[in-house]
């Protein structure tokens, strides 16, 4: 039998596909502000929004600067002077609406909880889009608990992520745990931390930057977690 019992699901862009839900609210912010709707100004703004969340994965900012910030320095490139939390209120509303799944997300599901396996989410997110966005898709019943950055006062790759899903379980057999994620930097990184198993979840068979963190294992179609579990 697979030694495995805990399994832990980053959320975005591993079961949920955030791409679609943040393409379709950042196009709501673009047109508001009346600016060229157009892959280079998608980019603009990506780029500040992943120099931010990265700082975030290693402790330099808070949440709430990356929140409360992100907008406006988007904005400011197209000299445009607005308040980020406004606008992050904004794009939440829209952001909240998005629940499309990623591909084999229900089919995986439903194989797991068939087999045995008790299922958690481990997501860097704000607790009410999460929880909106999984009851949208019909998924908050597949998990046994949601672990949410926001509510448990911890980001992941932080150690004492993992730290406190242990001490919800009331488990400390690392050996059970296996963490699902398509973040390197967070979620990969954040297992080896606390020396748990740990697959990445590479759907676009993307080659690692030089020097991350290695994964126990790496699929590029979410049902590979059913064969990998089987060995």
């Amino acid at each position: 039998m697979n030694k495995y019992k805990h399994i832990i699901f980053d959320l975005d862009d591993t079961i949920l596909d955030f791409q679609d839900s943040e393409q379709k609210a950042l196009k709501q912010i673009i047109m508001q502000y009346k600016l060229p709707y157009t892959q280079e100004t998608i980019a603009v703004y990506k780029q500040i929004n992943e120099e931010l969340w990265s700082s975030l994965e290693t402790g330099s900012i808070s949440r709430e600067d990356v929140l409360d910030t992100r907008f406006s320095l988007f904005l400011k490139e197209f000299n445009i002077e607005e308040n980020g939390a406004k606008v992050e209120e904004m794009y939440r509303e829209h952001l909240n609406e998005g629940h499309k799944t990623m591909p084999h997300a229900y089919e995986l599901l439903n194989a797991l909880r068939m087999k045995g396996y008790k299922l958690y989410v481990g997501t860097n997110g704000v607790g009410k889009t999460q929880r909106k966005r999984l009851t949208d898709a019909e998924l908050q019943g597949y998990f046994e608990q949601l672990f949410i950055s926001e509510e448990i006062g911890y980001e992941k790759p932080n150690p004492n992520f993992f730290h406190y899903i242990f001490d919800a379980l009331h488990t400390h057999h690392k050996e059970e745990f296996l963490m699902i994620g398509d973040r390197l930097t967070s979620d990969i990184q954040g297992a080896i931390n606390v020396g748990i198993d740990c697959v990445w979840f590479n759907p676009k068979k993307s080659e690692p930057p030089l020097h991350s963190p290695k994964s126990t294992y790496t699929v590029s179609n979410l049902m590979q977690i059913i064969d990998l579990l089987e060995k």
